[in-house]
Order: C-alpha cells, then sequence, then structure tokens
C-alpha cells in the first residue's frame, strides 16, 4: 500500500514538473526568442517610417526654398535695399498717402545664411487707402511681411496716422541679381480689391459709425465740483474725450441723447433720463449697462 501511494505522488510530481517545464520550456525557447523577433521587427519599422518622414520633409523643404529663391530680393543687400525701398515708395504714392516717408534700417545678417532688411513706412490715409495699401503689399511676390501697424485715428475716425515695420528677405540663391521679383502671390484670400470694401462697411476707427459709441461710453466719475455742484465724468473710449457735466446738463453720444437727472456722490452713480424713461447708471459701467428703473421712482 505504501509503495502504491508513492508511485502516485511520485507521478503526481512527474506532471506537475512536465506542466511547468513545458511552460518554463515554451516561454523561454518558443515565445521568448518569437517575441524578441517582434520588437525587433517594430522598431525597424518605425526607424523606416522616421527615415521615410525625414526623406519627405527634406523634399518639401527643398520644394519651399525654391518658392522662396523666387521671391527673394537679390542677394546683393545694398541692391535689394535700394530697389525694395523704391518699390515701398512706389506703393505709397499709389495708394496717396499723405505725408508719407519710408526710412530703411540697418541689414541683419541671420544664422550667416540670409539677410534680413528691416523698413518703416509712415503716412496718412483713410480706412479705404489702409485696405488698398495691405491688399497690394500681400499681392506683391516679394518675400517681406509687415511685423506691426500702427494706428491712430483722428477725432472723428475719417483719417488715420499710420505706421508699418516691415521686414524683407534676402536668399542665397536668388536668381535676380538686378530687379525684384514680378507678378504675384497667392497670400490672398480672394485677388479682387473689391472683395475688400466690406471692411469699410465696418470702421473700427469711427465715433458713431459701425462700432456703437454708446457702448463705448463710460461713467468715469462723480465729484463734488466747485461751488460744490455734483458732476459727472463721461469717458468716450473712441474718441478719447471726456464730458463733464452738471444735473440738467444733457449727454449726446452718437444718436443716443439723456438728460442728466441726478448725481448721488456718496453713491457714486447717476439718473439719467431719455424718451421718457430712467436709467441708473453706477461708477465704471458703460451707457448700455445702465438699470431701468420704475416709473414711481
Amino acid at each position: 500500500m505504501m509503495q502504491y501511494r508513492k508511485q502516485i505522488l511520485a507521478a503526481i510530481f512527474g506532471l506537475m514538473l512536465l506542466f511547468y517545464g513545458g511552460d518554463w520550456l515554451l516561454k523561454t525557447v518558443l515565445r521568448g526568442p518569437l517575441q524578441k523577433r517582434r520588437s525587433q521587427t517594430a522598431r525597424l519599422e518605425k526607424t523606416i517610417e522616421l527615415r521615410e518622414q525625414q526623406l519627405a520633409n527634406v523634399r518639401k523643404a527643398k520644394q519651399i526654398l525654391a518658392v522662396w529663391q523666387s521671391q527673394s530680393l537679390p542677394g546683393n543687400v545694398e541692391v535689394a535695399r535700394s530697389l525694395y525701398r523704391g518699390w515701398l515708395l512706389e506703393l505709397v504714392r499709389h495708394v496717396d498717402l499723405a505725408g508719407h516717408s519710408v526710412e530703411s534700417g540697418e541689414p541683419l545678417r541671420r544664422k550667416d545664411r540670409y539677410w534680413l532688411l528691416p523698413f518703416t513706412v509712415r503716412g496718412r490715409g483713410s480706412l479705404e487707402q489702409l485696405t488698398k495699401f495691405l491688399f497690394e503689399f500681400y499681392r506683391a511676390p516679394h518675400l517681406h511681411q509687415i511685423g506691426s501697424i500702427g494706428i491712430t485715428p483722428s477725432q472723428n475716425g475719417e483719417q488715420l496716422d499710420l505706421s508699418f515695420s516691415i521686414e524683407a528677405l534676402a536668399l542665397p540663391g536668388a536668381d535676380r541679381t538686378d530687379r525684384l521679383a514680378s507678378g504675384s502671390s497667392n497670400r490672398l484670400a480672394s485677388a479682387s480689391l473689391e472683395d475688400y470694401h466690406v471692411i469699410l462697411q465696418r470702421n473700427l476707427f469711427a465715433v458713431g459709425g459701425s462700432l456703437d459709441a454708446v457702448e463705448h461710453t463710460y461713467l468715469d466719475g462723480v465729484v463734488s465740483a466747485a461751488g460744490g455742484r455734483p458732476q459727472a465724468w463721461f469717458g468716450l473710449r473712441l474718441s478719447g474725450e471726456q464730458r463733464k457735466l452738471h444735473e440738467g446738463e444733457q449727454l449726446t453720444v452718437g444718436g443716443f441723447t439723456a438728460t442728466i437727472v441726478e448725481i448721488a456722490v456718496e453713491d457714486h452713480d447717476v439718473v439719467l433720463e431719455a424718451d421718457g424713461q430712467r436709467w441708473l447708471l453706477s461708477l465704471g459701467e458703460n451707457l448700455t449697462e445702465a438699470f431701468a428703473l420704475p416709473p414711481e421712482f
């Protein structure tokens, strides 16, 4: 009986050894090398994909460089500087900016590969002239850009004092030595200036124009003026004007007119009356934020 039990235990042990040993053999001898081979294959495929992407980027970069060289100013910096400044002068004359000037800064060497030529254009004109200037500038085929625009509107917004900071590039390998690029670019969404006249219908710089002057008129202060009479200070943000009014005086902004009914210095607010309705306006609010008071107030 004891011998029989020993045989059974030996058989069970053998089965266990066979099971675990087989599993170890399967993982070590078969699955391990297979998994390793799969990992190597995945890494190789990733490397090939990366190399193909790098080659594609190089080809694309060469194509872009070829386009840039066709748009570049001539490689001779002084020639490029003179020709491009002359082109800017022609542009401002074509747009008819008043009191215009074109200044050229010192050329800057970038990464020992190309030259950056800075220019500043100043003048005075209308929104229509500004639109035309931008249209003609970006329609030109040159390798240039406007870095910044300074716009200072007159009091009525009809005329604008303009200042443009412009950068043009001269690349090595340009195919021209004595002239600028010809033709036109494809930077613009439309090739017709008339398509941009919609800008003129929304003059952002004119008080009482498409921007609501009422919305940009704020109660900036409520003070006791000379003689103890309270005074309300209104700031017209679009024109930069400030109006100081007493009770009984009228505030007119664009097509809106209201009478100053009451000025509460301690509460920092005023009561306006317009078209038979009274409105409470607090310090820091614009006219559109006034609160309608009930009739019994």
